[in-house]
């Protein structure tokens, strides 16, 4: 990963910590939804932004393959 995207996956992890922590002490409502639905998606944008980090490059001396 580079720095960038290590920085940004921190920033991920920070806001669904906080928002998980914030849980704890919210009443079950709206709220409580909307901070729930904010950890959820930072965690699934943390997911992707870790699977995209993984690329299967074709090493430099294979040609790509032609179908039959």
């Amino acid at each position: 990963m580079t720095e960038e995207r290590d920085d940004f996956a921190a920033k991920l992890r920070q806001i669904e910590e906080q928002a998980n922590m914030a849980l704890v002490d919210l009443p079950a409502g709206l709220v409580r939804d909307r901070v729930q639905h904010i950890a959820i998606v930072a965690r699934m944008l943390r997911y992707r932004l870790d699977v995209a980090a993984i690329v299967v490059l074709p090493s430099p001396g294979s040609s790509p393959q032609t179908p039959n």
